[in-house]
């Protein structure tokens, strides 16, 4: 696996005192791209499809239902509220993940990251482009294992009766961009994904079905957003962090296959 180092430029935004209490930040509309894809066999046998808005990845050879596959709807322009204090905002939904989960023949995917491009305003100033990258984890099961390596749950019952089911897990990538409140670096930071008014950090997918999740998101500063959820420290003042952080630049790692 080939490490490429880029540097992200910071997103020139108007900065807010450290006295505001809210900012309405204002996304633009969505496009999205799946991209360094990684199969079982090394490489990338995923086939693209769909849309701007809604593109897909299908891998696999038929076992008689079709091919497996990932699609993700792009959630319209919408406003989220962002909370000084706290030092993050609103939980929104960010989109609706799906996962065409059918019985296949190798290779599988194993990662994948969805790339989406929208613009960012804060408190009405003028929006500025930006790209949130996200690390998707797959992880397939062989169907008929017993036991099967993941258990049904309270929240995701009866996954296991077709086969067992596969497992997806999404991340911020360390390659998102960020946008600056106080001096701070902010991104947008995946909650977890939506099912059934419950919110889940790994989503299970029954096989032979098409599963759908809401993926839910909020902005959070981007060096939270790095750190595993069970190692997040307690928040620190804004005015520390605006200091710590004025002249902060990072050079970052993308993995690409």
């Amino acid at each position: 696996m080939m490490i490429n180092k880029y540097i992200f430029p910071l997103i020139a935004l108007t900065s807010f005192g450290a006295n505001s209490a809210t900012i309405d930040i204002t996304f633009g509309s969505f496009t999205a791209e799946w991209q360094n894809v990684v199969t079982s066999d090394g490489g990338n046998t995923t086939t693209e499809s769909g849309t701007a808005t809604d593109p897909m990845i299908s891998w696999g050879g038929s076992a008689g239902y079709g091919q497996s596959g990932y699609t993700f709807e792009s959630e319209d322009t919408f406003v989220t509220t962002f909370d000084s204090a706290t030092e993050q905002s609103d939980v929104f939904n960010l989109g609706t993940f799906t996962h065409a989960n059918n019985p296949v023949y190798p290779p599988s995917l194993d990662n994948a990251q969805l790339k989406l491009t929208t613009t960012v305003s804060l408190g009405g100033a003028a929006s500025s482009p930006i790209e949130f990258v996200f690390d998707f984890n797959h992880e397939e099961t062989p169907n008929n294992d017993t036991p099967c390596a993941y258990p049904e749950t309270v929240q995701q019952p009866d996954v296991n009766d077709n086969g067992c089911a596969d497992r997806v897990l999404v991340s911020s990538a360390a390659a998102t961009q960020t946008f600056l409140i106080d001096s701070v670096q902010y991104t947008i930071a995946v909650e977890g994904f939506k099912v059934s008014g419950n919110t889940i950090s790994s989503f299970l997918t029954k096989e032979v079905a098409d599963n759908e999740a809401i993926i839910t998101a909020k902005v959070m500063s981007y060096e939270r957003a790095m750190i595993p959820p069970t190692q997040i420290p307690e928040p620190a003042p804004l005015a520390f962090l605006g200091a710590s952080f004025l002249f902060f630049a990072r050079k970052l790692s993308v993995h690409n296959s």
